[in-house]
């Protein structure tokens, strides 16, 4: 992909602001820096569309790997994508890795801008996937309404009242058909194909999209012979009381437990996960699998840059 001049001058913005970060971050934890073995960069995807061969990630990690002297691991979905799958998830080898039991049926969820699974089948197999819109829809129509960038615990969207008519529409759509593994880019869901032509009010509306999240997230439970003995949550949908009640709801009689309840602060699954990850590609290890991402073979996940 050429780079142009504008998109040169924001991969430097990035840069920068990424280094500030790390060493405030740093700072913050009382780390030494200069003690930190490697820094694993998931970066910022601008575009993820597997079947063209692309999935762009803003940053110069050659650049960042000289500034900040350690050996950065980065671009985690090229492999995979090269090799037939769709470059995500990638996090499933974690998930495995942390939450799953002998004999039991484990369904993990990640609920980010985008929802996905992972299916930890006893100790040995795992099945993922995205699932579709978890925060986008939310956050997208937060910010158009009412000019906040999310939902604080779900309380804008607890005064309203469910469509479910708009709801039963909207699980026609044709992403919900394709089958898994799926991925999807964040811009794939435009909050305006969703809402322009509902007349209904703003608190309505939201209501109505949280609850099609919860819905899409909970129908997993159809897609599978086997049984699912519990469900654990992870990632920043954990926070919205009312996106999380609606899955309660819909999944009535099932085990429900957050990351935070197992010992592992739900806002920080992901960027562990990348972490493990990034040491498994140091070592030459795979992390992307044909039933996770649906790539040809198990394929090692990011490339790594030093000075």
């Amino acid at each position: 992909v050429k780079k142009t001049s504008f998109f040169k001058e924001t991969e430097m913005k990035f840069n920068d602001l990424m280094i500030r970060k790390i060493k405030v971050f740093f700072k913050k934890i009382r780390f030494d820096f200069e003690k930190l073995d490697l820094i694993g960069i998931h970066g910022n995807t601008l575009i993820h569309n597997p079947k063209k061969n692309i999935s762009i990630q803003l940053g110069d990690f050659k650049l960042l790997s000289k500034k900040l002297n350690k050996i950065i691991i980065a671009n985690f979905r090229d492999n995979d994508i090269n090799l037939g799958g769709e470059g995500a998830p990638l996090v499933p080898i974690y998930h495995q890795a942390v939450f799953s039991k002998a004999n039991k049926n484990i369904m993990v969820v990640n609920i980010g801008g985008l929802s996905n699974f992972s299916f930890l089948i006893g100790k040995k197999r795992v099945v993922s996937s995205d699932i579709g819109p978890g925060n986008a829809l939310i956050d997208k129509y937060c910010n158009m309404k009412f000019k906040k960038s999310f939902d604080n615990k779900g309380q804008l969207a607890k005064k309203g009242c469910l469509e479910k008519k708009i709801v039963k529409k909207w699980l026609k759509k044709n992403f919900l058909k394709k089958k898994f593994p799926r991925s999807f880019d964040n811009n794939f869901f435009k909050i305006k194909n969703f809402v322009c032509n509902e007349k209904v009010n703003k608190y309505d509306m939201l209501r109505t999209i949280t609850f099609f999240s919860a819905k899409i997230i909970s129908n997993l439970k159809f897609n599978f012979k086997s049984k699912i003995d519990y469900w654990v949550f992870v990632g920043g949908g954990v926070s919205n009381l009312t996106l999380m009640g609606d899955i309660r709801n819909i999944l009535y009689g099932q085990k429900i437990l957050t990351s935070d309840q197992l010992g592992y602060d739900s806002a920080f699954i992901e960027s562990s996960a990348f972490a493990f990850i990034s040491i498994r590609t140091l070592k030459g290890m795979p992390s992307a699998f044909p039933e996770t991402t649906g790539c040809r073979t198990k394929n090692i996940c990011g490339k790594i840059y030093c000075t």
